[in-house]
Order: structure tokens, then sequence, then C-alpha cells
């Protein structure tokens, strides 16, 4: 699955920091100073801990619920963000 997701969501990761996802939503994802993460630090350090502990039993079920419940906090980043030094904001 990660193979996959690296394949069709590479391309775009690595030139403006959008899934196509976030491209359509006029979103993209930064550092916490406000440039462009590294394609090697987003696929190692924001999507690859999440797709592995997702393969964990029991872990894998409620780790997306929890990652998903922090995006309502004051800051609005998620678990991923936080491993990977970073946050969604509008692109420009």
């Amino acid at each position: 699955g990660f193979v996959i997701f690296v394949l069709v969501q590479g391309f775009p990761l690595s030139t403006t920091a959008q899934t196509w996802g976030k491209r359509i939503l006029r979103i993209k994802i930064v550092d916490l100073d406000g440039g462009k993460p590294p394609f090697s630090r987003l696929l190692a350090m924001r999507y690859l801990p999440v797709n592995v502990a997702s393969l964990v039993p029991v872990l894998g079920s409620i780790l997306p619920v929890v990652d998903v419940l922090f995006v309502f906090r004051q800051d609005r980043r998620c678990v991923h963000d936080l491993i990977a030094g970073t946050k969604v904001v509008k692109a420009s």
C-alpha cells in the first residue's frame, strides 16, 4: 500500500508538497518555518510511521482516530505533523 501511495502521490509531494487531494483543496504541507519540507522527510517522518503503525493489531484501528482527532487542537496539527515537524497551510 505504501509503495502505491508513493507512486500515485510522489510527484506532487516532491514538487509542491501537496497530495492530489491537497492540491484540489488548495492547501499544502510546510515545515514549521513555512518552507517546503524535503520529500524524504515527508515520506520517512510524515507518512511511513503512521502507515507502519496501522499494521499493528488493535493500534492500527485506534491510531487513525487519534491522529484525526488531534486536528481539533489549537495548532490544528495531527500526530503525523507532530512527528514530521510539519503543518498544513493554505496554498497561495
